[in-house]
């Protein structure tokens, strides 16, 4: 399914997956770095004659193959008047072509085992694949096809995608950060700039859209020499260059329009503000910097300033804004540098009811600072540390791989791959005095506040009253709820759809795990790997949702955000001073930790991730500290209508069992949450007895075992039992609850009833069910053939019971965002496939695709060493055996469409349906009426 998302520089992605940090060892270095420059090594570059430039990357023993076609085209060609152009022709390149019908490409793909999607950013448009390395070929038969051969004539096809695009671009407006992004942008650049309005385009726009204006943003620019084909992962270069020369070589090249001449750098005398009103209950900024061109001197600069501000806890913002003042819930900085000028931005997300002009004033404060003084040599070295961890880290996902060839030779070129490191290495901190001096001066900036509705216009000043200000929700059968029940901390669940996502995987095998269990009862899973010099280790707590009292409610939440916050030995700045000095990676939280870092930092790694498991002190300051930060994310989320709606659905689902409670946990209980309630809870949950660990990487199983049983043996077993919680309600007719939400751009849907659980066996056949019903890629399975493609109803429809089944019972659960007047539209038609499917057998066309890709797909989804234990520890949590991939093989292989209509007449259950809505609609289902201007 074609999505939008909003990019980061190659740098910035190559920067993403470890925080900044000090360098180790030299000499343990040394083999560290040498992988690092060995990223690209093998890198094979063609350039057909008609102009398309061919990346090919062969991976020895990958078991996947990714390919990319990158068009160097995006929202930064679009003009004034006609915006979202690029973003709008992404999705209709899974429309068809001549050869092609509707459905064709995402039914290819399910058959073959893989996946497709697609991003739009403001340089590029990129299509993408992911098949098993044995049937990859069928990807360049597509992309060949479609280079030139696209149908955007059919005005059916055409208008139904609309309906998708902007059901997406209303969906983006119920999250946070959206509309700072869109009131930045204008101000930033000059009109009609490139990067003057966001990607997904403005309403208006994609609205006025006709077939004609987007069959000539295709024919302009969508050609071999405005194309760059990336494959990457197990094949034959040789092989490969061949096909890729038979399918492409005979498209003729074109004649691309003139591209836009890059601005000058915008120069202000005076900083500009703007501040807006928010549905959200959070203030949060965005300061804005007009800046560089990607691949200049100083974009390698601002890459390492945006470290120094703000990656890490070790980092200037957040030690000020988050720790030191207690200001903010969370900073960020992104160097957003492109084929124009860009911007570097910052954000900070406020804590509720926190001085915004205080806030401000830091942020330039610390700019300024980086401006007069050098840079310490530990933050140098941290920063440089970083890089280097993070290509490493990055070589693991074929996938990650491939697009980070794409992004960097459409953007920048093949250089950028191979000297970043060093480029990167010669910043000093003289450059980086200088960068800060000529682009970040509060002079230049552009700030943009988001304030909520119960605080004045005025950066807090008091005054003017802020004009959004009302009753923001009625509720019309259910009062609102508490919490964000998307991320569902303390229930993380390791089964269901994601063991199914590696049950095809090949040949692959868990033979070679390892199983240990210590002394204190922690259970120890071993698996090496020494492709490179990476280790992970995964932590997994079992029942502590379980054991947290309703009337403590949150407590669990507060102890897991406590955990790294200081031990016996180790205050919290030294904790994240220590893993960020090394590249790695090291979280806790209520269900336990994981920790990702190179070779040789794995004693530091162990002994952080152990200490802060088993000796937490929950220190005073931090307690108060992270108590405001969580009451901010419990209002902030209340605002949030997708995450209402999921609220109130599982409290319907559950009931008094603590899954019907949000994780987050209830306001007026952790206001009064003490150290001692604190150090109860963690002693009742966190114990060895309960506790799966997994290490999967570079070390000897042997070491590992010793290393983990010397740093675990103080730790003490505890008798106590898992908790039953209450049995969830069995309700005997259907519920309809609507939440009008006048502020939503959306209407949130959830649908459903309590599910399975994960030994139920019944579990294989719905997995093939959900796969049929609302889980299918692309648009292959009924829910979103209907509702999304044929329909246009939403940009995201779901349905699945298998994904969330585990110790407890999961949930049957549907989801689907629409237009608020076709609310009864979308409801009705997800009753109406339900129906379907309880009426009548699949048929044997439907299951055999379903199982053709739950068991011929995903093998990619073990090309981390997350995965891989993400899948060991399913796999000991619910008792399956390392055979689990071999049992998964033989039990999806055996469903036939009688099973699964058998299966789904037994556990969807329509009298039973728990349907809830948040969105700007009554409580007869009708779209509230538009508020007067």
């Amino acid at each position: 399914m074609p999505v939008f998302c909003r990019p980061l520089a190659v740098a910035a992605l190559l920067l993403a997956f470890a925080a900044p940090v000090t360098a180790a060892d030299p000499a343990a270095d040394a083999g560290v770095a040498k992988a690092a420059a060995a990223l690209f090594d093998g890198l094979r570059v063609e350039t057909l004659p008609n102009g398309l430039r061919v990346f090919l990357l062969p991976i020895k023993g990958a078991p996947v193959v990714t390919t990319m076609v990158a068009y160097k085209v995006g929202s930064s060609d679009e003009y004034p008047d006609q915006t979202g152009l690029s973003h709008y022709l992404e999705h209709l390149l899974f429309k068809g072509t001549a050869k092609l019908m509707p459905g064709d490409i995402d039914r290819l793909t399910q058959r073959n085992g893989g996946r497709n999607n697609a991003y739009t950013s403001e340089d590029m448009t990129v299509y993408h694949f992911d098949f098993a390395a044995d049937r990859w070929q069928v990807a360049l038969e597509v992309e060949a096809d479609r280079m030139r051969n696209v149908r955007i004539d059919a005005k059916h096809e055409f208008e139904q995608e609309k309906g998708a695009v902007i059901a997406e671009l209303k969906g983006n407006e119920d999250q946070p950060w959206n509309l700072e992004e869109k009131t930045i942008l204008p101000l930033l650049f000059p009109k009609g700039s490139p990067y003057a309005h966001p990607v997904i385009g403005e309403e208006q726009h994609v609205r006025a859209a006709t077939a004609e204006i987007i069959k000539r943003h295709y024919d302009a620019w969508y050609h071999p020499n405005n194309a760059a084909l990336v494959v990457a992962g197990g094949f034959d270069p040789d092989q490969a260059l061949a096909l890729i020369k038979k399918l492409f070589g005979p498209i003729p090249k074109g004649d691309l329009p003139p591209r836009k001449p890059d601005p000058a750098l915008v120069k202000r005398t005076a900083p500009v503000r703007k501040e807006i009103s928010s549905k959200f209950d959070v203030p949060r900024m965005v300061a804005g910097f007009n800046t560089v061109v990607a691949g200049e001197p100083d974009d390698y600069v601002l890459d390492l300033v945006q470290d120094v501000l703000a990656s890490g806890k070790t980092s200037r913002l957040y030690r000020r804004l988050v720790e030191g003042e207690r200001l903010a819930n969370s900073v960020s900085a992104t160097n957003s540098a492109g084929r124009y000028r860009g911007w570097f931005g910052i954000n900070v997300e406020l804590l509720k009811g926190k001085n915004r002009a205080k806030a401000e004033r830091i942020v330039f404060e610390e700019l300024e600072k980086l401006a007069a003084e050098p840079i310490t040599d530990a933050e140098l070295k941290r920063s440089r540390r970083a890089t280097l961890a993070s290509f490493v880290f990055s070589r693991e996902s074929v996938h990650n791989v491939a697009d980070t060839v794409a992004k960097a030779v459409t953007i920048y070129d093949v250089d950028y791959l191979k000297t970043y490191l060093e480029k990167m290495r010669a910043v000093t901190p003289a450059d980086v005095q200088r960068a800060a001096a000529k682009y970040l001066a509060k002079r230049s900036a552009v700030v943009v506040w988001t304030v909520p509705e119960d605080e004045p216009l005025d950066g807090g000043k008091g005054g003017e009253k802020n004009p959004a200000a009302k009753q923001r929700m009625k509720a019309g059968t259910v009062p609102p709820t508490q919490g964000n029940a998307t991320a569902r901390p303390g229930r993380r669940v390791s089964s269901g759809r994601a063991e199914a996502e590696a049950g095809g995987a090949g040949t692959f095998s868990f033979k070679d795990a390892k199983r240990v269990v210590l002394p204190n009862g922690l259970v120890l899973i071993l698996l090496e790997n020494h492709r490179l010099p990476v280790v992970v280790v995964d932590v997994d707590v079992a029942d502590v949702r379980l054991r947290e009292p309703a009337a403590k409610s949150g407590v669990m939440a507060l102890t897991g955000d406590l955990l790294e916050e200081g031990t016996p030995t180790r205050a919290g700045t030294e904790i994240s001073t220590l893993i960020e000095d090394a590249g790695g990676s090291l979280s806790l939280s209520s269900s336990g930790g994981g920790l990702k870092v190179l070779t040789p930092d794995t004693d530091l790694g162990l002994d952080l991730l152990f200490d802060c498991l088993i000796h937490p002190t929950f220190p005073a300051e931090a307690i108060e500290r992270k108590r405001e930060q969580l009451l901010s994310v419990i209002a902030d989320v209340e605002t949030q209508p997708k995450n209402r709606a999921l609220n109130t659905f599982d409290a319907a689902v559950y009931g008094s069992h603590p899954y019907g409670r949000s994780a987050y946990g209830k306001r007026s209980i952790v206001e009064k949450l003490t150290a001692a309630d604190l150090k109860a809870f963690h002693a009742a949950a966190f114990v060895p007895n309960m506790t799966t660990v997994v290490a999967v990487g570079d070390f000897d199983s042997a070491e590992m075992t010793a290393r983990i049983e010397r740093l675990t043996a103080g730790w003490k077993k505890s008798d106590a039992k898992t908790p039953k919680p209450a049995a969830p309600p069995k309700p005997d007719k259907p519920v309809e609850m609507i939440v009008s939400d006048p502020t939503a751009a959306q209407t949130h849907v959830y649908i459903g009833h309590l599910g399975i659980k994960r030994d139920d066996p019944d579990y294989y056949t719905l997995t093939v069910m959900d796969n049929v019903l609302g889980t299918g890629p692309g648009f292959t399975d009924r829910l979103s053939a209907n509702l999304r493609d044929r329909q246009g109803l939403a940009y995201t429809v779901t349905a699945q019971i298998a994904a969330s089944a585990a110790d407890q019972p999961g949930a049957f659960t549907g989801y689907i965002g629409t237009y608020p007047d076709k609310y009864r539209v979308a409801r009705d038609g997800f009753l109406a496939e339900i129906g379907k499917m309880r009426a009548a057998p699949p048929t044997e066309r439907e299951v055999e695709d379903a199982k053709m890709y739950l068991l011929g797909s995903l093998p990619f989804r073990l090309t981390s060493n997350e995965q891989v234990a993400a899948q060991l520890l399913a796999a000991e949590r619910f008792r399956l055996g390392f055979d689990f991939l071999e049992t998964y093989r033989k039990k999806v292989a055996a469903v036939t469409p009688a099973d699964v209509f058998a299966a789904t007449k037994k556990h969807l259950d329509p009298a039973r349906l728990v349907i809830v809505a948040v969105g700007p609609i009554g409580a007869d289902g009708a779209p509230l009426p538009e508020p007067k201007k």
